[in-house]
């Protein structure tokens, strides 16, 4: 405490004082509360980081990298997606070979400071590989921190900003026909951007005598099929 914060409780307490029991019971509310504001700057007590792991799975045959953040309590872990899909076997290998030893007996809490240690700790910085073992990493310390909080981490990182996303999603088959059953079980789970495709990417354009049969299928801008991702 400093000298004017010293003079300022001093005044305060001397003209509470004046007000009899009144003002006694003003000034213990004011140090529970200080004492409140005192813990809660505090923090919580250290939270040691003992494990960084790669976890592979494919769901549906998408190849998927999630980073799982064990701590020094138990129970209490953190889950970030460190997906490369072309390259999965490399992201686990940046994980257990080198973020894994980097990370453990760190402060779960310091996440800015991990990050930053992290990707300047090689000579060679970014690319996809590390930066996807990076990122995994960065969501699971999020998300450990939010489960701290007992809040989502959107409100740990100031709230919302949007409140609704329009997305899309893809629509393929083997010809016309199964492409244009697709499309309607989209249209049925809600979908209004719709990717459409016959076969793989980089398939032919559909024909535009179609359009008719699959109205709903192309550019409410500029009425033609849309090779782009979103078409909306």
């Amino acid at each position: 405490m400093n000298r004017r914060s010293f003079l300022n409780q001093l005044s305060r307490g001397a003209a509470l004082a004046g007000l009899g029991t009144t003002g006694q019971r003003l000034l213990a509310a004011d140090a529970d509360a200080n004492g409140a504001v005192a813990k809660a700057a505090k923090g919580s007590s250290p939270l040691k980081i003992t494990r960084v792991r790669p976890i592979l799975t494919a769901p549906q045959g998408i190849r998927l990298v999630v980073v799982k953040v064990e701590t020094s309590e138990p129970g209490l872990y953190g889950l970030g997606c460190g997906t490369f899909q072309q390259r999965p076997s490399t992201v686990k290998a940046a994980v257990e070979d080198y973020l894994d030893p980097f990370c453990r007996g760190r402060d779960a809490d310091n996440i800015e400071d991990i990050w930053q240690t992290a990707y300047t700790s090689s000579y060679w910085r970014n690319g996809p590989v590390l930066n996807n073992a990076l990122s995994g990493l960065d969501m699971a310390l999020w998300d450990i921190k939010g489960k701290r909080a007992g809040l989502p981490v959107y409100q740990l990182l100031g709230g919302k900003c949007r409140f609704a996303v329009d997305t899309y999603t893809h629509s393929s088959g083997r010809d016309l026909k199964e492409l244009e059953d697709s499309v309607a079980q989209n249209k049925e789970r809600g979908f209004r951007n719709i990717r459409i495709q016959v076969g793989g990417y980089g398939s032919p354009h559909l024909p535009r005598s179609l359009i008719s049969r699959t109205q709903g299928l192309v550019c409410p801008t500029t009425h033609t099929w849309i090779p782009a991702p979103i078409c909306g």
